[in-house]
């Protein structure tokens, strides 16, 4: 997720097209979301609105769109771009701010990026599977996944390099903690079809202090070869 794109969701109230699609992608699903939207914008002309009219109303949308599911329980249709066309005409569409909302998550993701920048400039252990519980992390979060998500193989390979990734900027200690003194939290999981929203309940968990603790403790007991320095 690009920090820029956030920013400006928050600082800014728009919603970048590209921000707009990977929040969609990781909400709902894959789709060709740019289409959609641009279709969603051709729609609203028809509505004889001036252009500010039309901005918030699409932003609206994309923010609805994006939340429902995990807010109300809205199911995810299929294909997921439906959604985007129907939740403007249900009462919920005007009955919270969706654009306050995805501003607030926006900006939890700044948070979530910021601190994960700090976390791996603490070291990684490399290659992520030669220490026993970071094997154990990557297996119990794929097994999950493969478990849960409807995958294709080609989406389980992409989403191997994801869970990979993310045992080697937490560690394997903070994950398997999650799965073993915070099961609730891993029920709490929206999906899985990356590890957006499990890095999420980590924060639901720990704070960044107790992260870094837990994660520096990781690296003293590793053997140094393995360390992987990260400097920016």
């Amino acid at each position: 997720m690009s920090l820029d794109g956030l920013m400006k969701v928050v600082n800014e109230d728009t919603i970048p097209l590209d921000i707009a699609e990977k929040y969609l992608n990781l909400f709902l699903g894959k789709a060709d979301w740019k289409t959609n939207i641009k279709k969603l914008w051709s729609i609203t002309e028809k509505k004889g609105w001036d252009d500010e009219a039309r901005k918030l109303f699409v932003k609206k949308a994309i923010a609805c769109a994006t939340l429902i599911p995990q807010s109300d329980g809205t199911t995810i249709p299929s294909p997921p771009e439906k959604l985007l066309f129907w939740c403007t005409a249900w009462n919920q569409f005007n009955e919270k701010d969706w654009f306050d909302m995805y501003k607030k998550n926006a900006k939890e993701d700044i948070n979530i990026t910021e601190n994960r920048i700090k976390i791996i400039k603490l070291g990684v252990i490399e290659p992520v599977d030669v220490s026993p519980l970071n094997r154990q992390a990557f297996n119990w979060l794929y097994g999950k996944a493969k478990d849960t998500a409807n995958l294709s193989s080609d989406e389980l390979k992409e989403l191997e390099s994801k869970l990979f990734n993310l045992v080697k900027a937490y560690g394997g200690a903070v994950v398997c903690n999650m799965f073993v003194n915070h099961k609730s939290n891993i029920q709490n999981v929206f999906n899985w079809r990356s590890g957006y929203f499990f890095e999420k309940e980590i924060y639901k968990v720990y704070k960044l202090e107790d992260i870094i603790k837990i994660k520096s403790a990781e690296i003293k007991k590793t053997n140094p070869k393995y360390i992987k320095r990260i400097n920016s």
